[in-house]
């Protein structure tokens, strides 16, 4: 049975009416009527629906207007000529809303910073969400673009003779060799190379100033490098470890082995005895059984009988391995060398260049 939901009357109404207005505001202050709260927990979980809804969206436009603040006072900064400022105050607005203009400004303080290469990166980045939206700055960042291309100076980086196989960083940010030899955008001013070469040395070339709109380097061994270390003759460190034999008795392993395998045995015959009995339980009427069932009968009484002599076996022979196995042991290594037992001696080698373990064995 149903209950009906309780109605709401005129002054109700027009109290809920009140309180659905003042969800615009920030504070709202919210009394309820001792006749209002009996009409149940459903008309209090929609009006806090509705004002997480109403605080939910006010956060977000206070944020945005904040953000519109700051980008004024970064424009204002331009204005001023405080490039630093306007592109902090920009950098945080762009946390909030990345727009082509803010990218665009952002790009005009890093030019006038001397950041060449980030602001021709981002010009390049407001071009393009300015073409898709159709903007109307779009000629400006298309102009602005195109004026810091021929600007940006480029540096090419070539390796000379005998160098094949080395690897350079530019500012400590490793160069591919696809980029070798090709045109690199660098911002004006002194530039670090490092040299790495194959077999390990590396050395820094002096910087480098770009002034030019193409500098190029060609990268030599200077003179005074020192020589990678000696590769003369490897000395060897041998560390030889005996491993005695092992000194129990044949009739010691033979008991170990015939144990684990009763016990083996006797863990295999106890669950086909197990899983027997359980059918037999399930399909027999007392002692009749249904001809179905004969065969699962007979393997339960075949495991009834190995079960007792595979633990008797399997017991017996752990016992005796047991007490074989601490049993004292025989003469040591060297005086069964002699009477020709066998014996293992691993070397551990360890050199530069190589490493590795030589096994001898004497039977």
């Amino acid at each position: 049975m149903m209950r009906a939901c309780p109605t709401l009357n005129s002054n109700t109404r027009g109290q809920l009416r009140t309180l659905v207005a003042k969800l615009g505001v920030r504070v709202i202050d919210l009394k309820l009527s001792h006749s209002i709260r009996r009409q149940g927990a459903g008309y209090l979980a929609a009006v806090a629906v509705l004002l997480a809804a109403s605080v939910g969206a006010a956060q977000p436009a206070d944020e945005l207007a904040r953000a519109r603040a700051a980008y004024n006072k970064a424009l204002s900064l331009e204005v001023a000529g405080d490039w630093s400022g306007a592109l902090a105050r920009l950098e945080d607005v762009a946390k909030v809303k990345l727009t082509p203009q803010v990218r665009f400004h952002m790009a005009r303080c890093k030019e006038q910073l001397g950041r060449l290469t980030e602001a021709l990166g981002d010009y390049r980045l407001a071009e393009d969400d300015a073409e898709q939206a159709h903007l109307a700055e779009l000629e400006q960042i298309t102009a602005a673009r195109v004026a810091i291309e021929k600007r940006v100076p480029k540096l090419v980086v070539e390796l000379g003779p005998g160098l094949a196989g080395s690897t350079v960083e530019l500012d400590g940010v490793e160069l591919g060799g696809s980029r070798l030899g090709q045109e690199i955008p660098v911002d004006p001013g002194a530039r670090q190379l490092l040299l790495r070469l194959p077999d390990g040395r590396e050395f820094s070339q002096p910087a480098v100033a770009i002034t030019a709109e193409v500098t190029r380097v060609t990268l030599t061994v200077p003179a005074g490098l020192p020589k990678p270390a000696s590769t003369g003759p490897r000395t060897k460190a041998v560390v030889a470890v005996d491993v005695a034999p092992s000194h129990h008795p044949t009739w010691v392993w033979v008991a170990l082995g015939a144990g684990t395998l009763g016990a083996v045995t006797a863990g295999a015959a106890y669950y086909v005895r197990s899983s027997a009995q359980t059918k037999l339980d399930d399909g027999c009427r007392g002692s009749v059984c249904p001809e179905r069932l004969h065969a699962t009968q007979d393997r339960g009484q075949l495991a009834s009988t190995v079960l007792p002599i595979a633990l008797g076996v399997g017991a017996a022979g752990l016992g005796a391995a047991a007490v074989g196995w601490f049993l004292p042991s025989r003469p040591k290594a060297t005086e069964s060398h002699a009477q020709g037992i066998s014996q293992t001696r691993f070397n551990v080698i360890a050199a530069p260049g190589y490493s590795g373990v030589h096994v001898s064995a004497s039977f």
